[in-house]
């Protein structure tokens, strides 16, 4: 067998090294070493490497450029003590690797550089020590080792295994960046000029659509730009209502254009955009900012989807921002209707077509919405209204979207006293907001706690779990109509019994000699008493005093069927904040990001609609949680809370992670998790159809882990999907 040849280290730029061989001085803004030579590098293409290295006074960076790749994939190397060690795969068609310097001192070193293919063996070692590494010291004596892999080996196949434990080691590449989406999805998946000229001539109806734009004190340039950006539009059946203080230039406009109406300014954006509404000829109509910019085929594209679905009252899309120097930045790829999140922040956004009929029956433009006019006529249209439809196409770029909080407040608050009655609406960040109902009732909520009687070691002592989670439950919360049901194995200890007698709990035993945490859960939930309930791991401790508060009121929506909150690890790091779906299996959204993250456009900050929750905590109606026949006890331990809250979906009921909510999950964040191949299989076979597209987690995301983060592996998915939308 051919040896392969050592790759060496080469500087390639703005570096500078004395003759005795010292440390190194950048002399410019970008360096970086090569990795080579070329035929070594190119021998690695697609295999998994490791790379080692000794830096000092800098942080390195291994950037890998590929074939077909817009730019290269850069790696941040993981420094631990003095050294790095790190497993990366390296794509097919890897033409070049770099060592870039970041965060370097004046002058620094990097030394002892080995780049080497890691083979199975290799790499499952090193996976398997980095996993120990990252685990609590409790969690590292020999025989808690054991039986964490004994638990593997029973009831995971070897290759499950194998590619759970190098992907939770493996150095995670950074997100891929938007310039990169656009290069790899848009530029390879829209159709040619020609294409969507074809598309313009199939279409069975070329309906009138009126853009109501309020110009204000707009920059002339801008406005050109956004006017200019109509004119180019593809589809031609438009009409531009401009309410503007008149001036030679927009008269020019008008005289070169006959789509171009202009109006007088009233006092105010809405105002203006009322009277706008009030001379709209078209059967649909959307508001535009006069910094804006559509794509071409922008109208087009809502044009062929109300084709498509007519009934559809709004129709709205994705969106990114125009940089200070006319880049396009900051993509905001929304989630499909999702009447939760729109209570928490203004999702729908820019470019969103409303029926100007509808428009019109709810009053057009309130003059108490200043500042937030289209967020509060989102509000109150969709009140009236479920038939709303998303675009998964960037098809508007905004210079920025700034609603005023305290107008966007007001107008929640009206929504809320419309819907149910005002509780509080709180101002959680610029965009971002925490609106609750009244509890109208205040019904008996019933809290199932399957639970084994175990302790476990919680911040450095060992705690009787459920003892600790009732005392929690008592001691902090606030709402007092609540019974608690733990459901035993029939082996508590004394001392434990004595805590649930101590904090007026009841129990039921579970007396089968199989392990099933679904029939536990069933158990439990027939013993109860309430009319609502919770299903809660007894290694839980509450944050929030109201957090069973925030959770009915959010429950008490029409159409809501499932409620989950925030957990948070032990170190205070994310444990749930939804739960989202790649390759047709679940995963926590964020996991291990800061506790106080605000997420992908406020994910994990505010509440939002995600397709399932954790049955680490889990709200639901009795009523709704029987009409389904409980939990599937054919999911005796992996996935039953997810098929829970599906099979409510497909009743039409929501799921909704509620941020107020914050508890603590003692869950070690290191788990490996455990899933029996035939529960997967089985949830496969169930679900999978449904589960091709998650409608809360668009298609750029990366899945492994799910972050909400640009992956460049999902780019082709997304491409395809868009070629799709326009056949």
């Amino acid at each position: 067998m051919r040896r392969r040849e050592a790759l060496g280290l080469y500087p390639l730029r703005d570096l500078r090294r004395p003759a005795d061989g010292g440390a190194w001085t950048a002399t410019g803004p970008d360096p970086a070493f090569a990795l080579g030579p070329a035929a070594a590098v190119a021998s690695l293409s697609g295999t998994r490497i490791r790379i080692r290295c000794r830096p000092e006074a800098m942080q390195p960076v291994l950037a890998v450029e590929a074939a077909g790749e817009v730019e290269p994939r850069r790696y941040r190397l993981t420094l631990l003590a003095d050294a790095t060690d790190d497993l990366i795969r390296l794509p097919p068609g890897t033409r070049a690797l770099r060592l870039e310097v970041a965060e370097a001192g004046p002058r620094f070193r990097l030394d002892a550089v080995r780049v080497e293919p890691a083979g199975r063996v290799e790499a499952a070692v090193l996976s398997a020590r980095k996993i120990i590494e990252r685990l609590p010291p409790q969690e590292r004596r020999p025989l808690r080792l054991l039986r964490r892999a004994f638990g593997l080996v029973r009831s995971v196949p070897p290759g499950e295994i194998w590619r759970r434990l190098t992907r939770a080691a493996q150095t995670r590449r950074p997100p891929a960046t938007y310039a990169a989406w656009i290069q790899a999805v848009e530029a390879e998946a829209l159709p040619s000029i020609e294409a969507l000229r074809a598309q313009l001539a199939a279409l069975p109806e070329r309906p009138l659509i009126s853009l109501l734009m309020a110009a204000g004190d707009a920059d002339p340039v801008h406005l050109a730009e956004a006017v200019a950006s109509l004119r180019a539009q593809i589809y031609p059946d438009w009409e531009l209502c401009l309410a503007a203080a008149p001036s030679a230039a927009l008269r020019a406009l008008a005289a070169e254009d006959d789509r171009i109406r202009l109006l007088p300014s009233a006092d105010g954006t809405a105002a203006s955009l009322d009277a706008a509404l009030a001379q709209a000829r078209g059967s649909y109509l959307a508001t535009m900012e006069p910094r804006a910019r559509l794509a071409p085929h922008a109208l087009l594209a809502l044009v062929r989807r109300l084709a498509c679905e007519p009934d559809l009252d709004l129709l709205y899309t994705d969106e990114d921002r125009i940089g200070p120097g006319g880049e396009r930045c900051d993509p905001c790829f929304k989630p499909d209707w999702s009447p939760e999140t729109l209570e928490s922040s203004f999702y729908i956004g820019g470019l969103a077509l409303t029926r100007t009929a509808l428009v019109r029956a709810l009053g057009g433009f309130s003059g108490e919405s200043e500042g937030a006019h289209d967020y509060d006529l989102a509000l109150r249209l969709t009140e009236r209204s479920d038939r709303i439809g998303h675009v998964p196409q960037v098809l508007c770029h905004r210079r920025s979207a700034e609603t005023d909080p305290e107008a966007a407040a007001r107008a929640l608050a009206g929504r809320a006293r419309r819907t149910g009655g005002l509780d509080v609406v709180r101002v959680l960040g610029p965009a971002h907001f925490a609106l609750r109902r009244v509890l109208t009732t205040r019904p008996l909520v019933s809290i199932v706690i399957p639970t084994a009687g175990r302790d476990s070691v919680i911040g450095g002592r060992s705690i009787d779990l459920l003892a600790a989670c009732l005392a929690s439950i008592r001691e902090t919360s606030t709402y007092e109509t609540i019974e608690i049901v733990a459901v035993d194995n029939g082996d508590l200890r004394p001392q434990t019994r004595a805590a649930v007698e101590r904090f007026g709990a009841r129990t039921v035993t579970w007396d089968k000699p199989v392990f099933n945490v679904a029939a536990k859960m069933n158990l439990g939930a027939h013993a109860a008493r309430g009319a609502v309930l919770i299903f809660l791991n007894d290694d839980i401790s509450v944050i929030t005093p109201d957090w069973i508060e925030a959770m009915l009121a959010l429950l008490a929506i029409p159409g809501v069927g499932a409620v989950g909150p925030k957990l948070l690890f032990e170190d205070g790091s994310l444990q749930h904040a939804g739960v989202v779906f790649g390759d047709g299996l679940p995963d926590h959204v964020r996991r291990g990001f800061p506790g106080d993250d605000t997420g992908n456009h406020g994910s994990s900050l505010a509440n939002r609609n995600y397709l399932a929750v954790t049955g680490a905590c889990v709200m639901v109606r009795r009523a709704d949680f029987e009409a389904v026949g409980g939990f599937d006890e054919n999911y005796a331990i992996n996935y039953n809370d997810i098929d829970l809250c599906l099979r409510l979906g497909e009743r039409a009921l929501r799921t909704v992670y509620c941020a107020e909510a914050r508890l603590h999950h003692y869950e070690s964040r290191n788990r490996v998790p455990t899933v029996d191949p035939a529960e997967q299989a089985r949830f496969r076979k169930r679900w999978g159809a449904r589960l091709v597209r998650d409608p809360y987690y668009p298609d750029p995301f990366g899945i492994r882990p799910p972050a909400f983060a640009l992956d460049a592996e999902r780019f082709p998915l997304a491409a395809r999907r868009m070629i799709e939308a326009w056949r």
